[in-house]
């Protein structure tokens, strides 16, 4: 076992704080969406910033929108926050007018009234503010949630494994924040450079918080809501051995069967479904989830970085392993514990895991080359194809119902970065020229993970590393669409690397 793992498990006050479970009100209760039409309230709360809502005589912050797929939601936000915001449905095939792209926001004190049917399959899609300039701020600050879209194949599931919402399907958000900061943002040079880094990593809120289990399948959502963060998942039993888990799901639901794996990666909203047995552990041992070292990756120059108007030196901002540091030291990629698991409970296992989960969209053939998009640094800002954010501008334009292929190139000199697509899921068919990091956990002779394999609209892309993703561009919106492509890195996107999408 890891020294820091060993140490923070040392005692049981390392996890003195119970695990919040979201439930049927309060933070991230669960709201059914359908019939009326649900006003979320954007407001401030004791420094930090939520969504409020009160139904059938429960008060929500943050709610779980929970809607079947064909559902038409009517949703109003109520502006209070005393700034501009908007609210981007993140993962949703969605028209402009109710994406929340930033390019028209809601003004102070005003509302804006979405309207829109759910298209996508069952999965645990999320809400979060996109004005840009202030998306990493207003995030950071706490303003998202989940929208929960269901179907036949996630009942299935659940009848299947006997799987209980709230009990044990268990919703985790992942976002690390600031000890020094609290819901205060006030980004340095190094943190607009590389990413706004916490140095306390909180799972629903709670730094390492601990929850009983029983001997039994547990299914975990989670979501990475941080800024900047990527988290290279585990679990770990008390004796130091490996828990093996099942990954059910990514981005955009169910995969075609389970996949055994020992670890994923999960960058910047990216989501992913696991599925981990307690059976046959000791009553009164303990599972930890944690996040183990890996390289950052983050290779930007230091003469690269002089030439940033914005940033004068990033060295104070680097751990020894050149990553970026929060305050406390957490540099990015250092390893750390997140969740305990305590068993209260032996016994055998569970039902048996069925063959097929769901059925994948099929993808049609490309039309048209492959289109080439470059990721890097340079002349101070991060870019795609050497350009940056231009409300004035469509840099991709792509037919009306075409199939394309996209070529994700990263740099060398350049720094991970976590790649969003609005309104459109996509397929990974490929990974070439991946870091050495990532061979233990490759699939196929085409590179792929585990978290490759199903649907996605977030995609991770290291430095030197070339990804291609198929993007099927139907749609069923009666005119042209206007979408962006963006980093995830909060910090990257509000500083211009994002570029329009039209669709004809």
């Amino acid at each position: 076992m890891p020294r820091e793992v060993r140490d923070a498990c040392a005692a049981d006050a390392a996890f003195a704080t119970s695990l919040r479970v979201p439930g049927s009100d309060g933070w991230l209760g669960r709201l059914v969406l359908g019939g009326n039409p649900q006003m979320l309230r954007a407001q401030a709360r004791d420094s930090a910033l939520e969504f409020a809502a009160e139904a059938n005589g429960r008060r929500y912050r943050n709610p779980m929108l929970v809607a079947e797929t064909g559902t038409k939601a009517g949703i109003s936000v109520d502006n209070k926050l005393g700034e501009p915001t908007v609210v981007h449905w993140h993962g949703l095939t969605i028209d402009t007018r109710n994406d929340g792209n930033g390019e028209t926001l809601i003004a102070p004190n005003g509302r804006f009234d979405y309207a829109f049917e759910l298209f996508n399959r069952a999965g645990h899609y999320w809400y979060h503010p996109h004005p840009h300039g202030a998306t990493a701020r207003q995030t950071y600050r706490g303003l998202f949630g989940i929208l929960a879209v269901e179907d036949d194949d996630e009942r299935a599931l659940r009848r299947a494994l006997d799987l209980t919402p709230g009990v044990t399907e268990l919703t985790l958000v992942l976002q690390d924040r600031r000890a020094s900061a609290r819901n205060r943002y006030m980004p340095a040079p190094e943190d607009v450079l590389f990413g706004w880094y916490g140095d306390l990593p909180q799972v629903n809120g709670s730094v390492r918080p601990f929850h009983a289990v029983g001997a039994r399948r547990y299914r975990l959502r989670l979501l990475n809501a941080s800024n900047a963060r990527t988290y290279r998942l585990a679990f770990r039993r008390d004796d130091g051995a490996g828990l093996p888990f099942q990954l059910l799901g990514t981005d955009g639901g169910l995969l075609g069967q389970a996949i055994a794996c020992q670890q994923v990666f999960l960058a910047p909203a990216e989501r992913v479904d696991l599925l981990v047995d307690f059976a046959g552990l000791p009553r009164g041992g303990f599972v930890l989830l944690e996040s183990l070292a890996f390289d950052p990756m983050l290779a930007v120059s230091a003469t690269q970085a002089a030439r940033s108007d914005s940033t004068t030196s990033s060295a104070h901002a680097h751990g020894a392993s050149g990553a970026p540091a929060a305050p406390s030291g957490l540099a990015d990629g250092a390893p750390f514990p997140l969740l305990q698991f305590r068993i209260r409970e032996s016994g055998a296992a569970g039902p048996r895991m069925p063959a097929s989960l769901s059925r994948l969209p099929v993808l049609p053939a490309a039309t048209g080359d492959e289109r080439p998009l470059r990721l890097g640094f340079a002349k101070g800002r991060w870019r795609i194809n050497d350009r940056v954010y231009d409300t004035q501008a469509t840099p991709i334009e792509v037919a009306r119902g075409a199939s394309e292929i996209w070529l994700l190139r990263n740099y060398h000199t350049s720094a991970p970065h976590a790649m969003h697509l609005h309104g459109f899921q996509f397929r990974v068919l490929e990974r070439e020229t991946s870091p050495d990091q990532l061979a233990p956990l490759v699939l196929d002779g085409k590179g792929r993970l585990a978290t490759d394999l199903g649907v996605k609209d977030t995609v991770l892309v290291w430095p030197g590393e070339s990804v291609r993703i198929a993007i099927d561009f139907r749609h069923p919106f009666s005119e042209s669409q206007l979408y962006l492509l963006h980093c995830h890195n909060l910090e990257h996107e509000d500083g211009g690397m994002m570029l329009r999408v039209k669709v004809g």
